[in-house]
Protein backbone atom coordinates (compact mmCIF):
# COMPACT_ATOMS: atom_id res chain seq x y z
CA UNK A 1 0.00 0.00 0.00
CA UNK A 2 2.85 2.19 0.93
CA UNK A 3 5.09 1.02 -1.66
CA UNK A 4 4.35 3.94 -3.96
CA UNK A 5 4.61 6.51 -1.73
CA UNK A 6 7.62 8.49 -1.46
CA UNK A 7 9.45 8.44 2.17
CA UNK A 8 8.54 12.50 2.24
CA UNK A 9 5.09 12.11 1.72
CA UNK A 10 4.90 9.18 4.56
CA UNK A 11 6.76 11.40 7.30
CA UNK A 12 4.12 14.59 6.47
CA UNK A 13 1.07 12.33 6.96
CA UNK A 14 2.52 11.33 10.25
CA UNK A 15 3.71 14.02 11.30
CA UNK A 16 0.44 16.06 10.56
CA UNK A 17 -1.58 12.89 12.26
CA UNK A 18 0.66 13.51 15.10
CA UNK A 19 -0.56 17.89 14.80
CA UNK A 20 3.14 18.55 14.75
CA UNK A 21 4.71 21.27 12.58
CA UNK A 22 7.89 21.65 10.60
CA UNK A 23 9.25 23.84 13.37
CA UNK A 24 8.46 21.23 16.14
CA UNK A 25 10.46 18.50 14.11
CA UNK A 26 13.17 20.65 13.56
CA UNK A 27 13.30 22.33 17.09
CA UNK A 28 13.27 18.05 17.95
CA UNK A 29 15.88 16.91 15.83
CA UNK A 30 17.95 20.37 16.15
CA UNK A 31 18.11 21.66 12.67
CA UNK A 32 17.12 24.48 10.46
CA UNK A 33 13.52 24.30 8.94
CA UNK A 34 14.80 23.89 5.83
CA UNK A 35 16.44 20.67 6.28
CA UNK A 36 12.86 19.00 7.03
CA UNK A 37 11.27 21.34 4.29
CA UNK A 38 14.16 19.25 1.86
CA UNK A 39 13.31 15.69 3.73
CA UNK A 40 9.75 15.80 3.22
CA UNK A 41 10.31 16.77 -0.98
CA UNK A 42 12.50 14.49 -1.37
CA UNK A 43 15.43 16.57 -1.79
CA UNK A 44 19.08 15.93 0.08
CA UNK A 45 19.39 19.18 2.28
CA UNK A 46 23.13 20.98 1.84
CA UNK A 47 25.34 18.88 4.56
CA UNK A 48 27.12 15.96 4.64
CA UNK A 49 25.58 13.00 4.02
CA UNK A 50 26.45 10.88 7.36
CA UNK A 51 24.05 13.98 9.27
CA UNK A 52 21.11 13.29 6.33
CA UNK A 53 20.96 9.91 7.01
CA UNK A 54 20.61 10.39 11.29
CA UNK A 55 18.03 13.56 10.39
CA UNK A 56 15.71 11.04 8.32
CA UNK A 57 16.18 8.44 11.13
CA UNK A 58 15.46 10.92 13.94
CA UNK A 59 12.45 12.37 11.90
CA UNK A 60 10.87 8.78 11.56
CA UNK A 61 11.18 7.86 15.30
CA UNK A 62 9.71 10.91 16.19
CA UNK A 63 6.22 10.06 13.87
CA UNK A 64 6.62 6.17 14.35
CA UNK A 65 8.12 5.38 10.89
CA UNK A 66 9.11 1.83 11.07
CA UNK A 67 13.34 1.22 10.03
CA UNK A 68 11.28 -1.19 7.63
CA UNK A 69 9.89 1.82 5.77
CA UNK A 70 12.71 4.24 5.61
CA UNK A 71 15.89 1.97 5.41
CA UNK A 72 15.47 1.21 1.67
CA UNK A 73 15.82 5.02 1.05
CA UNK A 74 18.59 5.41 3.35
CA UNK A 75 20.51 2.28 1.35
CA UNK A 76 19.54 3.52 -2.17
CA UNK A 77 20.62 7.30 -0.75
CA UNK A 78 24.10 5.77 0.13
CA UNK A 79 24.43 4.04 -3.27
CA UNK A 80 23.79 7.84 -4.79
CA UNK A 81 26.23 9.33 -2.64
CA UNK A 82 29.03 6.66 -3.16
CA UNK A 83 28.92 7.20 -6.87
CA UNK A 84 28.37 11.22 -6.69
CA UNK A 85 31.70 10.79 -4.05
CA UNK A 86 33.62 9.04 -6.83
CA UNK A 87 32.55 11.61 -9.63
CA UNK A 88 33.79 14.44 -7.53
CA UNK A 89 37.17 12.57 -6.45
CA UNK A 90 37.31 12.33 -9.87
CA UNK A 91 36.63 15.96 -11.10
CA UNK A 92 39.18 17.85 -8.39
CA UNK A 93 41.90 15.49 -9.46
CA UNK A 94 40.80 16.16 -13.20
CA UNK A 95 41.14 19.83 -11.81
CA UNK A 96 44.48 19.35 -10.18
CA UNK A 97 45.89 18.45 -13.46
CA UNK A 98 44.70 20.92 -15.38
CA UNK A 99 46.05 23.52 -12.84
CA UNK A 100 49.76 22.08 -12.88
CA UNK A 101 49.83 21.54 -16.94
CA UNK A 102 50.63 25.70 -16.73
CA UNK A 103 53.20 25.70 -14.26
CA UNK A 104 54.97 22.68 -15.90
CA UNK A 105 54.65 24.07 -19.33
CA UNK A 106 55.99 27.68 -17.88
CA UNK A 107 58.88 25.47 -16.09
CA UNK A 108 59.64 24.00 -19.06
CA UNK A 109 59.91 27.46 -21.17
CA UNK A 110 61.75 28.86 -18.57
CA UNK A 111 64.85 25.95 -18.10
CA UNK A 112 65.08 25.79 -21.87
CA UNK A 113 65.32 30.16 -22.27
CA UNK A 114 68.47 29.91 -19.39
CA UNK A 115 69.67 26.51 -21.29
CA UNK A 116 69.82 28.96 -24.52
CA UNK A 117 71.79 31.91 -23.00
CA UNK A 118 74.40 29.41 -21.24
CA UNK A 119 74.97 28.08 -24.53
CA UNK A 120 75.06 31.33 -26.13
CA UNK A 121 77.08 32.89 -23.62
CA UNK A 122 79.65 29.57 -23.49
CA UNK A 123 80.11 29.36 -27.64
CA UNK A 124 80.62 33.77 -27.36
CA UNK A 125 83.40 32.96 -25.33
CA UNK A 126 84.83 29.88 -27.49
CA UNK A 127 84.68 31.79 -30.99
CA UNK A 128 87.68 33.89 -29.74
CA UNK A 129 89.66 31.30 -29.03
CA UNK A 130 89.16 29.97 -32.67
CA UNK A 131 91.47 29.91 -35.47
CA UNK A 132 90.73 31.60 -39.05
CA UNK A 133 91.73 28.51 -41.41
CA UNK A 134 91.48 30.63 -44.68
CA UNK A 135 95.40 31.41 -44.53
CA UNK A 136 96.28 27.50 -44.77
CA UNK A 137 94.44 26.98 -47.48
CA UNK A 138 96.23 27.79 -50.87
CA UNK A 139 94.73 30.34 -53.20
CA UNK A 140 96.41 28.50 -55.59
CA UNK A 141 94.57 25.89 -57.64
CA UNK A 142 95.76 22.15 -57.48
CA UNK A 143 96.78 20.96 -60.92
CA UNK A 144 98.99 18.16 -59.72
CA UNK A 145 97.66 14.75 -59.60
CA UNK A 146 99.48 11.98 -57.18
CA UNK A 147 99.91 8.61 -59.11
Amino acid sequence: MMDNISLGVMLVDLREKMGLTQDDIANKIHVRKTVIIDIENDQLPHVPFVFIKGYIRSYAEIVGLSSDYYQPYLNELTKQSKSHQKITQIQKINRKRRRKTPFILWGIFVILCVLGMILYYVNKDNKNNLIEVSHYISPVPVTRVNS
